[in-house]
Parts: C-alpha cells; sequence; structure tokens
C-alpha cells in the first residue's frame, strides 16, 4: 500500500497541520509509504487525449490510497479539485479493477458538490435532518427583513466557513469569523464586515457544542464543549470526552453519515430546546483539542481511524 494525503497550505504557519502530521506519524507505524502533498502542488495535465494528474509530481495513479484533508474555504476551487480527482479515479478504476485505488470520502464529495452552509442547509432539508434556522441574502442587506432582525439573539457568519485573520499586539491570529448581535444597533456596528458573505443563524443559549466522530456510518468518538467567558465555545472552551453520546444525537449522526455516503466524518451538534441540531459537518475534521485538551477519559485513535477508513 502506498498512501497520498492532500492538505492546505496553513495561512499563518505554513507548516503541515497537526491531523495530517498525525495520520503521518499512524502510517509510518503500520510502514507503510506515505507522501504529503498540498493543494497548490496539483498538477492536471491533458495531453493527447489522455488526462494526468500529478501531486508533488508523481502521477497519483501510483499510490493505493488518497485521502483528502483541508482545502481553502475561501478559494471553491480547491474543493473541486478534490472532485477532479474522485472521478479521475473513478475512470482509472474502471479500466484497472484489479488495482482499485481507494479514494476516501469519494461517494461523499460527489454528494456534496459544494462545500458551505447553505450547501449543507440544502442537504439537510432534503433528508430530513435537524438543521439551524438559517437566513442567508445574497445582498448582505439584512437590515429589509424586519422579522429577521426582530428575533435576537442571532448568530451571524461566514457563507464558507472560512476563519479570519486579526492582527493582535502585532502578530496575525485565527479568529472564527461568527459574531453574536443582540440588537439591530449591534448589527449597524459591524464595522467593515462584508455581509454579503454572511449569513444569520438562531443562536443556541446552551453554551456548548459536540463534535461526533463517524467511521463507516458507525460512532467512534466524539467531545464535548462547554463556552467559558464568551458565547463561543472555541474562545477558551472546556473539553470532556463524549464518546458515547446519546441516543438521538447518535442516530442522527449515523443517519447523516450513511445518506451522505461517507468514508469518514465528524458531526458537529448544540441544542435549542434540549434538542440536537447539526452544526457543521466536515469530511476533514480537526481533532488535537481531542487529543491534547481532555482530561479525564481516553481518547479514540482518531488518526488510526482515519487512516483505516475506507470502503472495500
Amino acid at each position: 500500500m502506498r498512501y497520498l494525503i492532500i492538505d492546505k497550505r496553513q495561512r499563518i504557519t505554513g507548516k503541515i497541520p497537526y491531523a495530517s502530521k498525525r495520520l503521518i506519524e499512524e502510517l509510518e507505524k503500520k510502514d507503510s509509504p506515505c507522501d504529503f502533498a498540498y493543494n497548490d502542488e496539483l498538477e492536471f495535465i491533458l495531453k493527447d487525449g489522455t488526462l494526468t494528474i500529478k501531486a508533488t509530481g508523481v502521477d497519483i495513479t501510483e499510490y493505493t490510497h488518497i485521502i483528502f484533508r483541508g482545502h481553502s474555504l475561501s478559494d471553491e476551487k480547491e474543493y473541486h479539485f478534490k472532485r477532479y480527482i474522485v472521478d479521475y479515479i473513478d475512470l482509472y478504476n474502471s479500466k484497472n479493477p484489479k488495482r482499485k485505488i481507494f479514494v476516501q470520502n469519494a461517494q461523499a464529495i460527489k454528494n456534496l458538490p459544494y462545500y458551505n452552509k447553505i450547501a449543507l442547509a440544502l442537504f439537510c432539508v432534503k433528508n430530513n435532518l435537524p438543521y439551524f434556522d438559517t437566513y442567508f441574502r445574497t445582498d448582505g442587506d439584512y437590515l429589509q427583513d424586519r422579522d429577521i432582525l426582530n428575533n435576537y439573539p442571532l448568530i451571524i457568519k461566514g457563507y464558507t466557513g472560512e476563519n479570519r485573520i486579526k492582527n493582535i499586539k502585532g502578530k496575525e491570529r485565527i479568529k472564527k469569523n461568527v459574531f453574536k448581535i443582540d440588537s439591530k444597533e449591534e448589527y449597524k456596528n459591524l464595522n467593515n464586515i462584508d455581509t454579503s458573505n454572511m449569513f444569520l443563524q438562531e443562536f443556541s443559549p446552551a453554551g456548548e457544542d459536540y463534535r461526533v466522530f463517524v467511521k463507516l456510518g458507525k460512532v467512534i468518538g466524539g467531545w464535548k464543549r462547554k463556552a467559558k467567558g464568551s458565547f463561543m465555545t472555541v474562545s477558551k472552551g472546556e473539553y470532556e470526552m463524549y464518546n458515547e453520546p446519546n441516543p438521538e444525537m447518535k442516530e442522527i449522526a449515523e443517519r447523516f453519515a450513511i445518506l451522505i455516503e461517507e468514508d469518514f466524518i465528524a458531526v458537529d451538534f448544540m441544542y435549542i430546546d434540549n434538542k440536537p441540531y447539526i452544526q457543521e459537518m466536515s469530511f476533514h475534521p480537526g481533532f488535537k483539542a481531542y487529543e491534547t485538551k481532555i482530561v479525564d477519559g481516553k481518547p479514540v485513535n482518531i488518526a488510526e481511524a482515519i487512516i483505516t477508513a475506507f470502503k472495500k
């Protein structure tokens, strides 16, 4: 076996992301050869009626397993690269049935052609999955809708889910592009934020969120995170092990995974009126906090789970 891991280049550090480093570590333990490439190190070559795709100069058909990690949320073509590779490998496999190449989440990528919040909401609507009430205007002029802006508090956040970069004491820091607004005046005071790239969503007062990891249709682990000093759980949140979610959350996460036909994903939840609602979904979830910030309980080896999450 020979693995290829494709990830996004970090905007500030430029270093290989934590999750990819962990995947490489687990593959080394298994003596499985592995190469790593960034999304900006891919080549698509059409010559004499034949397409070739290379990663850092290597034809991707030389690998047996391909794992997609992150992609730029501000540059949608990086998600398209994944779809091109999926289609290319499908064609290759059809011509080489005895040497099948496995691409993680290949079918799920086909089932979610766009990677943004509206695409996720639409998938949930189609499949009767609980999702937060959401409102998006393409002109970003939410003052036009009085009903929406009278239902406070509200959350306003980026359409793609991209984080912002903020200069703090002379250093660039990654910050969530998420804001809580409690009044129309607060909405008007969002300074220079381009709201055409933002959407409104109902606010959960629960003060906690959950991440559930799902491998091949079955929940294998997760964490619970409580907000501390902010409405956002990600801001100095307190983490707890949550490897066995309650039956309702587990059923929703597994149903989502089966419907989208994943190999490995994470589904994030928050509660409203004592019911779990899907907040986010990721084909390439991070798990650094799960491995490093939880004191009590034994974490599942998520990296090992990912490198073995391929449908036969």
